[in-house]
């Protein structure tokens, strides 16, 4: 049976909206049999490696997709430079479910956090028998929904419960954004359980998917069953306020109501929020060193405008929502020498809400997040600056974000409403006004934005903000500045021994946001999956290429 590679197989959006489906992804097959000349009864079926959008031409949007094409014996394609045929099926990975497992497998290994890097590691060394004890000192993802639910009818934070404490850890109140510049071989694996645990199948070829937070909730849940069907145990409302620490070896860790919990080897991926976490395994020696982190503040917009400079079109009106959804943007600014350090867009939410991402009582951090339809009529992004920090001293970094929170806390009144500045006004260095509707549910207070973050994150903000209105018009004259954009990425990194990735001492490994080692959803899940790779084969396994470990990814 002869398959076809298609590289590139165009599709104009104007020519699709004419048709009757409702999942183009599912019904190529007359644009396919058109490229290949051959009758549409030839092609058996597809599989898409890939789908991106071409928007050069706004807007004349089209999709570019690269296939795998199953056709009949007979079929007469003809080779091309795009199109290749060949006699046997693409091999699949099966790289991370036929390991070459060492002989000493560490039986019930502790892994503490379950964020992306706790998880992923867990739900590898479950797949391979370890059977591991998962804990976190958040609750399980129904509980944590609640607590959600509370602290916005009350305005009373849960410490321990809340949009980044909790099953799924920061992520899973976010956009849900699966795509990363780390290209890494685990990448197929990572999609795949995500589609095992019901993320929409279209996670696996499109070029920026997304899951949302309506939907995140529920794949980890589906997550963690299959570590218990494999296994594996999970405990929450349990801190880790220290290690057990003998004969130079980690033996496990001391809980906060004094409990030990003792494991052959433990994994912690506390996530860049777990400051206390972080300042215990600083104290306790363990090798680090400071690193660059990133701070800026959140920007929201009315949807229809960043369609239209992004599309062309709005989606809804021009062209069916079922073909295009709400647009998103990713953007840099680098001003010339002198006039501020460069600024890039962080977590752009199409279609979403601006959160109260804060685990601290009195201080107040933005994050963004978006459900699966991507319906808000609100746009939002972190606009972010790399931050100078003091080599000599790692936890200045977390120490100088404390204050900056708390600063924002009283601005906004100190009940979580949040303070925000017109973007005009930022740029002209004026209080302004704020618009009566916002995502942020909490609600915006009048700020001096440009008065709270250091004068050089100011000074790189407003030279992206006049940069960012020639790209898309209106990003600045219609856009609001909405609290500090704190948690972005975190100020300490650990280090890892060459020999088995493991911390400086013996029977640690420290994985993700928190190591130092990650910045988003996706990264974070690799690294997690890495350090559970080495673990099981007793080889240190290979990071995937793609920027610097730590630095923010979206």
């Amino acid at each position: 049976m002869p398959f076809v590679d298609v590289d590139a197989l165009t599709v104009p959006l104007t020519q699709a909206a004419r048709g009757p489906v409702q999942s183009l992804d599912h019904h190529l097959q007359p644009w396919i049999a058109r490229l290949l000349k051959v009758p549409e009864s030839d092609i058996l079926g597809y599989h898409i490696d890939r789908r991106s959008l071409d928007a050069r031409h706004k807007p004349d949007l089209t999709y570019l997709y690269r296939l795998a094409v199953e056709v009949r014996d007979d079929s007469p394609v003809t080779e091309s430079g795009g199109v290749r045929v060949r006699t046997q099926p693409a091999a699949q990975d099966t790289s991370l479910h036929d390991l070459a497992l060492r002989d000493d497998l560490p039986m019930h290994p502790l892994v503490v956090g379950t964020g992306p890097a706790g998880l992923m590691a867990a739900y590898l060394l479950a797949l391979h028998g370890c059977k591991p004890l998962i804990i976190d000192r958040g609750r399980d993802a129904d509980r944590r929904t609640a607590d959600l639910k509370r602290f916005h009818d009350t305005r009373h934070l849960d410490p321990d419960s809340n949009y980044l404490f909790g099953e799924g850890g920061a992520g899973t109140y976010s956009d849900g954004k699966l795509y990363t510049r780390v290209k890494d071989r685990r990448m197929r694996f990572l999609l795949e359980a995500f589609v095992a645990a019901r993320a929409p199948k279209h996670i696996l070829w499109r070029h920026h998917p997304h899951v949302g937070s309506d939907i995140l909730p529920h794949m980890c849940k589906r997550l963690r069953a299959f570590i218990e069907d494999h296994g594996g145990q999970f405990r929450w409302d349990a801190e880790v306020t220290d290690l057990i620490v003998e004969n130079g070896h980690c033996g496990g860790v001391v809980l906060k109501n004094g409990e030990t919990l003792r494991a052959p080897l433990t994994l912690i991926a506390p996530g860049h929020s777990a400051r206390g976490l972080i300042g215990t395994l600083i104290t306790r020696g363990i090798e680090h060193q400071a690193k660059g982190f990133q701070l800026g503040c959140r920007i929201e917009h009315d949807q229809r405008l960043i369609n239209q400079g992004q599309l062309g079109c709005l989606p809804g009106v021009d062209l069916p929502k079922h073909l295009i959804g709400a647009a998103e943007y990713n953007l840099v600014s680098r001003p010339p020498a002198g006039r501020g350090g460069s600024t890039t867009t962080f977590c752009m939410c199409p279609g979403g809400e601006i959160i109260a991402a804060t685990s601290d009582a009195g201080q107040l951090s933005t994050n963004g997040m978006s459900r699966f339809a991507r319906a808000s009529p609100f746009a939002n992004a972190g606009l972010i600056v790399n931050q100078p920090f003091d080599k000599s001293n790692p936890l200045a970094g977390f120490d100088f974000v404390d204050e900056l929170e708390k600063a924002c806390f009283q601005a906004g009144g100190g009940d979580y409403a949040c303070p925000a500045q017109s973007a005009m006004a930022f740029l002209r260095g004026e209080t302004g006004k704020v618009p009566k509707d916002t995502s942020y549910h909490f609600g915006l207070r009048p700020g001096r934005l440009d008065r709270i973050l250091p004068p050089a994150t100011v000074t790189a903000l407003r030279e992206a903000l006049k940069h960012f209105e020639r790209v898309i018009p209106g990003f600045l004259t219609h856009g609001t500045l909405v609290g500090v954009e704190a948690r972005v990425s975190s100020p300490v990194r650990f280090s890892r021994r060459p020999e088995d990735l493991s911390s400086s001492l013996p029977g640690l490994y420290l994985a993700g946001e928190g190591a130092g080692y990650a910045g988003g959803i996706i990264s974070a899940a690799l690294d997690g999956l890495r350090l559970a790779e080495t673990i099981l084969t007793g080889i240190p396994a290979l990071r995937g290429k793609g920027p610097a470990e730590g630095e923010a990814e979206y």
